[in-house]
């Protein structure tokens, strides 16, 4: 069986189609989605929609805890969260249904799951605490607290930077960024665990950029957010 493992697709459609169709190529059976699949672009919906057409099992990141808070939060709070991410949430506002807010306020923090006797972690942040960054340069002090004696896979996601880490017990892994890669832009990370030989294989899909950008420039979007999708990538 093949799992296909996502995590910070950040409302960013036209990177998550690609991966999409890498999945139906590799004829992934189900999805671990590690959350942030909202913040940053506007398209979660969409994102929502097509995650519901798989056998996933999703869990909440901090952008999910920001736009529940967003809802609720003073003017101030909501103005921040506008200048920092820019102004998807706005859209989010008005265009998610309550069945949709109320689905998104029920993720979990992180789950585990059994899938043919192979024992899987899912967390946004590391097992220890769901907002903690869990760099590829971390010290290995800090990666040894994330291996479990209970798990054959740790899976997190948060820094949008890939990451395999081989615990005493534990395969320790950060997927990276679908929507949002720091390493190099207009490139989806993610990655496949078969279950045959349990065997982790990170994956790189390219996607295009330009109908994204072209739609984050018309809406006067922040520069940040179309300029990171070329990051490192001279060929776009």
């Amino acid at each position: 069986m093949k799992i296909a493992i996502l995590s910070d697709i950040h409302g960013n459609i036209d990177a998550f189609k690609a991966v999409i169709d890498q999945m139906k190529k590799q004829k992934v059976d189900i999805v671990f989605s590690l959350g942030d699949h909202l913040g940053y672009y506007p398209e979660a919906i969409e994102v929502f929609d097509e995650i519901k057409k798989w056998d996933c099992h999703v869990i909440s990141g901090n952008h999910e805890r920001i736009f529940l808070n967003f809802l609720k939060e003073s003017k101030e709070y909501r103005e921040n969260v506008i200048a920092k991410y820019g102004t998807s949430y706005l859209h989010y506002e008005k265009s998610f249904s309550d069945d949709l807010i109320t689905e998104i306020s029920q993720f979990p923090d992180n789950k585990e799951v059994v899938v043919d006797g192979i024992k899987f972690l899912l967390c946004h942040g590391s097992p220890m605490d769901k907002d903690q960054y869990i760099y590829p340069d971390a010290e290995n002090v800090v990666l040894d607290d994330c291996d479990s004696k209970n798990c054959d896979f740790v899976f997190m996601g948060h820094t949008h930077y890939p990451m395999v880490y081989k615990g005493e017990n534990t395969m320790i892994v950060n997927v990276g960024s679908i929507g949002q890669a720091r390493t190099i832009g207009g490139i989806a990370n993610w990655g496949i665990v078969n279950t045959k030989n349990k065997v982790y294989t990170p994956l790189s899909t390219p996607y295009d950029i330009s109908k994204l950008e072209e739609r984050l420039k018309k809406n006067k979007e922040r520069e940040y957010l179309y300029k990171i999708l070329r990051r490192n990538n001279s060929t776009l």
